[in-house]
């Protein structure tokens, strides 16, 4: 299991982090301290099975607003929330919208921990990554769509350019895209790309993190730039 701790307490942070990481079912442990950061990474394409977000970081953004935010980029992630301040939370986290699992109060308690993780790790079957599944031959063949940086069209077949290599099938694009995340957006009548993997925008396409530059038609990169800073907005 995949876990995020984000805490702007330093002290906090390395003693939750060190409790994670003695537990058997966690792989691995990713400390945030700011919360722009978190959520830069969650864009970047880091998928995360739950995060331990503490609520009060004593400025105009909390871990409340994040889990909301976190739930429009990625909706499979957990969210438990973690406090030192039960009472004046209790009633407000379930006013706002959140992936929520749990809700912890500070100092941590180990088998509580153990049993928030145990109900995230007893739910993974029902919230996996998202996937994208196409034929290929005889066979299904299942892709993260956080994988794919990019898909093109060429004539009847359909290259889906992913971290592992390139996948190919049969198929067309319209059919590809309604099957897609919404955070990949159409910026050429052949290619789709995942917003998540875009660098910046190029006077001849997309750049995207890979280093692969991708076209972009007069008559769709301006719908493409409106969609990628709405999502990018969305982390903010």
């Amino acid at each position: 299991m995949q876990v995020a701790v984000c805490d702007d307490n330093e002290m906090c942070l390395l003693e939750l982090q060190e409790q994670l990481a003695s537990i058997s079912m966690v792989e691995k442990v990713f400390p945030f301290s700011d919360l722009k950061h978190f959520l830069n990474s969650v864009g970047n394409g880091n998928f995360y099975d739950a995060v331990f977000m503490d609520i009060d970081w004593g400025h105009s953004s909390s871990g409340i607003d994040t889990a909301g935010k976190l739930m429009k980029l990625s909706p499979e992630t957990k969210t438990i929330y973690v406090t030192g301040h039960g009472d004046r939370y209790s009633q407000n986290i379930f006013l706002h919208r959140a992936n929520l699992s749990g809700f912890l109060t500070k100092p941590v308690d180990h088998e509580l921990l153990k049993a928030n993780l145990q109900k995230v790790a007893d739910a993974l079957p029902l919230s996996e990554q998202p996937t994208v599944v196409l034929r290929k031959g005889s066979n299904m063949v299942s892709v993260p769509c956080h994988e794919i940086y990019y898909v093109e069209s060429k004539g009847r077949t359909i290259e889906m350019h992913t971290a592992a290599g390139v996948e190919v099938f049969y198929g067309k694009l319209e059919s590809i895209i309604s099957l897609l995340p919404t955070w990949f957006v159409q910026c050429h009548k052949s290619f789709i790309v995942n917003m998540r993997q875009i660098q910046r925008f190029h006077p001849a396409g997309i750049l995207l993190k890979n280093g692969a530059l991708v076209p972009a038609s007069r008559s769709r990169i301006g719908k493409a730039k409106e969609s990628y800073f709405a999502f990018i907005g969305e982390m903010f």
